[in-house]
């Protein structure tokens, strides 16, 4: 014989949780935070760093000899929850075909992640803005014709390509995880050389997200 249970609030209310006929239990998000509960999550933003020395954002480097790796990595005592990543690639004259103002790379960049599983490509073979913006889904889309994508005067008088790529897209919910305690990491290598110039005047990358406190 089956015991008929039901879930109830924990104040003595008796408030019932209620099912619908196809068997789902109706929930509701609240529209602000628990008062019994300390913050658990901090406002996540970081640039990927040469070797994740936290100094050097400029990507702007020779890597057509020995690839030069832009990353950042896991804590030691929190989650990091990576959801987007912001791109900038300057040069005056910029076009959709080009890397910058540059021709477009032999060897291109390569965006990865490195979990459990090993490395995982989210792109390889970056050679041109238009791969950048590709990989980025188009988003943020703006502009029309030969300024499709394209925002003016960002480094200087440069325009810039600016794609965002969004791991909520690919099936991450909270973005992309990097564990606690862990050599997990989200990188981006370059491996041609991008030297600075003036047709190069700017190529750096932001992550955004959330840390989330261990208890």
């Amino acid at each position: 014989m089956s015991i008929r249970t039901n879930i109830e609030d924990g104040s003595g209310n008796g408030y019932l949780a209620k099912v619908s006929p196809q068997g789902f239990l109706y929930t509701q998000e609240a529209p602000y935070p628990p008062t019994d509960e300390e913050t658990k999550i901090t406002v996540y933003r970081e640039f990927l760093t040469l070797n994740n020395d936290g100094t050097t954002t400029d990507m702007r480097v020779n890597g057509s000899t020995t690839p030069q790796e832009f990353y950042i990595q896991a804590e030691p005592n929190v989650d990091i929850y990576i959801t987007t990543v912001s791109f900038i690639i300057a040069g005056p004259g910029a076009t959709l075909n080009e890397f910058a103002n540059l021709a477009a790379l032999t060897n291109g960049c390569r965006f990865y992640y490195e979990d459990n599983n090993g490395e995982i490509n989210i792109g390889a073979n970056l050679v041109s803005n238009f791969e950048f913006v590709r990989l980025c889904q188009g988003n943020p889309s703006f502009g029309g014709g030969a300024s499709a994508f394209l925002a003016n005067n960002v480094v200087g008088t440069s325009e810039a390509f600016i794609p965002v790529f969004d791991f909520r897209n690919f099936g991450f919910k909270w973005g992309l995880k990097l564990t606690s305690a862990t050599l997990n990491r989200l990188v981006l290598e370059v491996n041609d050389n991008l030297t600075p110039s003036a047709n190069l005047t700017g190529f750096n990358a932001i992550a955004y997200g959330f840390r989330r406190v261990l208890t």
